[in-house]
């Protein structure tokens, strides 16, 4: 029976910890960045607070419903965009023994075979069902927010105004749940295109990994969006 180790190099194995580490780990560091208010992620959460607060005094809210639709609206994009992704995955798996003949025809590519192959779309697969599971939550998050935000009084119909602060709190945590997912699925975009590099060679896999994360990081804690946020 053939084992993992005869169908990859120990620089395949190398290159596929490091991107799962790097994957994961900055998952990790995101989510400790988020709760303490340090990146892009973190800073919405105050704005998505002052959002909700206003909607209670707002008579006419159907503008805070057009933002959650939109919110909606690019998950349920990227998941079903995600879904056609990994139905051309599958056919590729299909047709690798073509593929395979076609990749060996380059000189400077690393040599693969068709188990190599399969198993490499297989992990893309994996990447790209994690980003439909996210995706297809947060939209499922941001649907739950709007009936909750349709549940708040009008100004002036309650005895107890704090009812409607309440659920406008409910709001504000319900959608910053549903964008920690959203962005997740994001990651996972990101990250599946650094792993087609890994059709190129084990190195670029690694190298692809690395700018990954430096793009991520400069995007959600140096860039000037996150500076304008900041600036409340």
């Amino acid at each position: 029976m053939t084992t993992l180790m005869q169908i990859f190099s120990p620089l395949d194995i190398l290159a596929l910890v490091i991107f799962v580490t790097t994957w994961l780990g900055y998952e990790i560091f995101g989510e400790r960045a988020a709760e303490r208010g340090a990146n892009l992620s973190g800073l919405m959460q105050g704005w998505r607070d002052d959002w909700t607060a206003a909607a209670v005094h707002r008579d006419n809210r159907i503008i805070d419903i057009q933002i959650l639709r939109s919110l909606a609206g690019n998950s349920a994009f990227l998941a079903s965009t995600a879904i056609f992704v990994i139905g051309g995955l599958a056919a590729m798996i299909g047709g690798s023994e073509h593929a395979v003949l076609i990749l060996n025809g380059f000189e400077y590519l690393l040599e693969t075979t068709r188990d190599r192959f399969g198993l490499m779309v297989g992990a893309l697969i994996v990447v790209f069902i994690n980003a439909f599971f996210r995706l297809a939550w947060s939209l499922r998050l941001h649907n739950n927010a709007a009936v909750v935000l349709g549940s708040i009084p009008q100004p002036g119909a309650s005895d107890d105004p704090e009812v409607a602060q309440d659920r406008a709190r409910v709001v504000a945590r319900i959608t910053t749940l549903a964008a920690r997912h959203y962005n997740g699925g994001m990651h996972a975009y990101y990250f599946g295109l650094a792993a087609c590099a890994w059709f190129l060679h084990p190195v670029a896999l690694i190298a692809a990994s690395l700018w990954v994360v430096a793009i991520l990081y400069r995007r959600e804690f140096r860039s000037r969006a996150h500076a304008a946020l900041a600036r409340k």
